[in-house]
């Protein structure tokens, strides 16, 4: 499988995500999500990734996410059905990491083939994204889950 040198800040990739709800009992995610490359940081020689997770399940209250537009998910190759990208959650791990997985697993394109890279997302959506996860951090709603670090 292909996989950028750095991560792909403000891309998709294909991710075995690990949410909030399973840290606690798990290391490792039950399936690959779409997840969004937040950020990235550089610790000695590691590059480290920030990445939110995307799922088909509604919030509850209280958690803090986004509604996936679907004419993006369209476009990425992804499915029809409502989605919500969380930003009251992040996993953190050293970029690549054994949790990538090839993204033509979710995305339908052929230029997912061979890569973890599903595509990216457009700027201004992507600013309203990392505007949510400032909020959130702000609310003191926000959680990290280190994953191979």
């Amino acid at each position: 499988m292909d996989i950028p040198t750095q991560p792909p800040v403000g891309h998709l990739i294909a991710y075995e995500y690990l949410w909030r709800s399973q840290a606690e009992n798990r290391e490792d995610g039950t399936k690959t999500y779409p997840s969004a490359v937040l950020m990235t940081e550089a610790i000695g020689n590691f590059t480290v990734a920030f990445v939110l997770g995307i799922s088909h399940s509604e919030p509850h209250p209280g958690q803090r996410a986004l509604e996936f537009p679907l004419k993006l998910k369209r476009h990425l190759g992804l499915d029809d059905e409502p989605a919500w990208i969380y930003t009251d959650e992040m996993n953190v791990f050293v970029w690549p990491g054994p949790d990538l997985r090839p993204a033509d697993r979710l995305s339908g394109l052929p230029q997912t083939k061979d890569s973890c890279v599903i595509g990216r997302l457009p700027n201004d959506f992507f600013d309203q994204i990392k505007a949510h996860v400032a909020e959130s951090r702000r609310l003191g709603k926000a959680s990290v889950s280190k994953r191979t670090m």
